[in-house]
């Protein structure tokens, strides 16, 4: 399973003594962006009130709930596509007639050859 890439802190209230965004009480940490060399990059944590978390998240979750439908939408033309080529193929390999000239050929050639007897 796959670690978290980001983690919520609420930070103590001796920690919000004399700041001067006390309401900015929760610390939003992120993992690690791309490692570089043998250096990993950390983004600085970001601290943001419980509002706008709460915000964050239902715009998260409206972008997700898009981004879904629209996968969801894809996969069903994507399916309707195929079924129409397969029925197209179908009805063109049905209403193909032989073409007799190619099998008489082709007989000729295998009773040349001693395949099929005369």
């Amino acid at each position: 399973m796959r670690a978290p890439s980001f983690a919520l802190r609420l930070l103590p209230e001796e920690e919000l003594i004399g700041d001067p965004r006390p309401e900015a009480c929760v610390e939003v940490s992120f993992g690690p962006l791309r490692p570089e060399r043998d250096m990993v990059l950390f983004p600085q944590p970001v601290r943001m009130t419980p509002a706008d978390l709460v915000r964050l998240r239902m715009e998260a979750e409206l972008v997700l709930g898009e981004i879904r439908a629209e996968v969801l939408r894809a996969e069903i033309a994507w399916e309707r596509a195929l079924g129409e080529w397969y029925e197209e193929g179908r009805a063109a390999i049905e209403a193909r007639k032989p073409d007799e000239a190619l099998l008489v050929r082709v007989l000729e050639g295998l009773r040349r050859d001693q395949f099929i007897p005369a």
